[in-house]
């Protein structure tokens, strides 16, 4: 990285050397620690997911870019099937080992962009954090495309809060 821009937070892995383009490679070869540093979903966000989307133990839903699984262990909770796609293999393989107790979820590395779902096929898509890596003229049309009628759409975010560090006069 040159000289006269700011160093990464963290440290990036040898052969990052673009965090805007590689992003996803970062989690990816980090798995563990993103785990670790992830903060999960407040219970009355995946309440109301569960409601808006009639998240039954008969609904099929895509999950998309699931990380290593903090939202989908909560959804799983409603008992429904949950398909998720995770393009890192890392993520996705502890995304697996994390959502072994739930047999209707299945993690698939894949990315959203590149995966062959059939239309019409799900009640709800969801993305928590992830859909903004999506470049917009795919995502949205796809996902509408693979929803049933009446099925939705719903996207969840964290927000990080920052917070201005004082000075120190000794």
């Amino acid at each position: 990285m040159p000289e006269n821009l700011p160093q990464p937070y963290i440290p990036l892995p040898a052969g990052i050397s673009e965090p805007g383009r590689a992003a996803g490679a970062v989690f990816d070869q980090m798995a563990s620690d993103y785990d670790a540093a992830r903060p999960t979903y407040p219970d009355e966000a995946i309440a109301r997911v569960g409601a808006e989307c009639h998240l039954t133990p008969q609904a099929q839903v895509l999950e998309i870019g699931c990380g290593t699984g903090q939202a989908t262990r909560a959804l799983a909770r409603f008992g429904c099937r949950i398909r998720c796609l995770e393009p890192g293999p890392n993520l996705a393989k502890l995304a697996r080992a994390k959502l072994a107790a739930w047999p209707d979820v299945e993690v698939v590395a894949e990315a959203f962009e590149s995966a062959k779902e059939l239309p019409r096929s799900y009640d709800a898509v969801v993305s928590a954090t992830a859909f903004h890596w999506i470049d917009p003229q795919v995502s949205y049309t796809k996902a509408a495309q693979l929803l049933r009628p009446g099925g939705q759409l719903a996207l969840l975010t964290n927000a990080h809060r920052w917070r201005k560090r004082r000075r120190h006069r000794l």
